[in-house]
């Protein structure tokens, strides 16, 4: 079918008649008429009732009505983007991140984007998941860049990426050539934990009410940079997203040994917004640069 049956379509099941639809569609209403009878050929059914002065949908128009009204709301809306696009010359971007990796990511996809569209600004601060949420559930926050988040209501996630965890110890510690490791395990050892509010904190809380284990940190610390210096100092064992030891060339001063624990070993980053909301041209160009990076990471 063509764009042209479809808008002869659209306007005599909006003006009830051939006459009045061929005088907004600026054609014959021998035209409009031949159109209409095209689609329902190709369709194989009939779409309007007819009579003298009028036409009338049937129960396959309104159904049809329903079709064509979805595609031209979807076409004008890419229209509208589009043109977005064409002037993206201003706009501003807040983001809300976890600490380490993810912050890392947002700066360097921020980095990358703006060599495009240098009237883009930014503003990424960090913050507990929980902070994170309430952040982009309030619209203090664009977008959210989180760990395997609790739900928030109306917020949505627009891009989710495997981001496992792992147990972080010293090269000559006992478990840094273990194939993988339990939490169990990990008690043990003195343990440094991210705090209460994060993500990382509270997938082991699960884990450990569902095992039934009482952790015991010998520091918690919202500093990545401070979890990482006391495992080097061999102060005890942390537990981290993998991704991040090699981004930040850890590898040759820690170990990490993947996590036995099924919930701890599929976390996701999960970059969220505010659903049933109209984001900012910015806003949804920034998302669009995201999802292709991440697809360019997986391949």
């Amino acid at each position: 079918m063509h764009s042209d049956e479809l808008d002869c379509f659209y306007q005599v099941a909006l003006c009830g008649g051939i006459r009045k639809a061929s005088e907004r569609l600026d054609l014959a209403p021998s035209v409009v008429s031949r159109q209409i009878g095209r689609l329902e050929a190709e369709l194989q059914i009939k779409l309007f009732d007819r009579n003298s002065r009028s036409m009338t949908l049937t129960a396959a128009g309104e159904v049809y009505l329903n079709y064509v009204e979805s595609i031209r709301q979807s076409r004008q809306l890419a229209l509208e983007e589009l043109d977005a696009l064409k002037g993206l010359r201003t706009g501003h971007v807040r983001i809300r991140t976890i600490e380490g990796y993810a912050a890392e990511l947002a700066a360097s996809t921020i980095v990358a984007f703006r060599r495009e569209h240098p009237g883009i600004t930014f503003e990424l601060a960090m913050d507990g998941s929980d902070e994170i949420m309430a952040a982009v559930e309030s619209g203090q926050a664009d977008i959210g860049i989180a760990l395997s988040p609790r739900a928030a209501s109306g917020v949505e996630c627009a891009l989710r990426m495997p981001a496992p965890l792992c147990a972080v110890v010293w090269p000559g510690h006992p478990l840094a050539h273990r194939p993988s490791v339990s939490l169990a395990e990990l008690l043990a050892y003195p343990m440094v934990l991210p705090a209460p509010d994060t993500g990382i904190r509270h997938l082991l809380d699960t884990v450990a009410r569902i095992e039934k284990l009482q952790l015991a940190p010998a520091l918690v610390t919202s500093s990545i940079a401070a979890m990482q210096a006391f495992v080097r100092g061999q102060g005890g064992v942390a537990i981290l997203l993998s991704v991040s030891l090699h981004r930040q060339g850890e590898a040759e001063h820690v170990v990490g040994v993947p996590l036995a624990d099924p919930l701890l070993g599929r976390t996701t980053l999960d970059i969220c917004v505010l659903g049933r909301r109209r984001l900012a041209p910015a806003v949804n160009a920034y998302l669009r640069h995201l999802r292709g990076q991440a697809a360019a990471g997986a391949r």
